[in-house]
């Protein structure tokens, strides 16, 4: 009897609430974003080696805009995580100054930071960004690199 009157009362709680699984699909009114910030993983940088012979932690980021965007700010940031408190190790912003098509992207790939050792470190990229687009200005927040990369690289 138990167990009756324990199924009953789920059956009531959960039919009064909103099915979870259509809460989750876009309405025929939901946009989806016409740009995007990504950034990737920090990586030691093969083509500085190859090119330079310099070590380097490096992040990559780019923007991708599927409407006609100018004034293109990207800012990438280097972040190695400390036992207190993680620390900015190196910043740089590229400025794209003209009009960029739809379906182009914007790239900050210039992004490094020379390695003095081979310490073992962990680092993470963070990046943001801001463009003209449509008359007004608008700003990518903050965008973390996936994962934190553990590399041979001691700054």
């Amino acid at each position: 009897m138990v167990p009756r009157k324990v199924i009953s009362l789920m059956i009531l709680i959960f039919s009064s609430f909103p099915n979870v699984a259509l809460a989750d699909q876009p309405t025929a009114n939901e946009r989806k974003a016409p740009c995007r910030l990504q950034i990737g993983v920090a990586h030691l940088s093969t083509d500085l080696f190859e090119k330079l012979r310099v070590r380097a932690v490096k992040v990559n980021a780019s923007s991708i805009c599927q409407v006609p965007q100018s004034e293109v700010t990207i800012t990438v940031e280097i972040w190695k995580t400390g036992m207190l408190h993680d620390h900015l190790v190196w910043q740089k912003t590229i400025k794209s100054p003209g009009t960029t098509y739809p379906g182009t992207r914007v790239d900050n790939f210039s992004t490094f930071r020379k390695c003095r050792n081979q310490t073992p470190s962990n680092y993470y990229g963070v990046s943001y960004s801001k463009a003209l687009i449509g008359g007004k200005w608008q700003y990518a927040r903050h965008t973390l690199s996936q994962k934190t990369s553990l590399l041979k690289c001691g700054t």
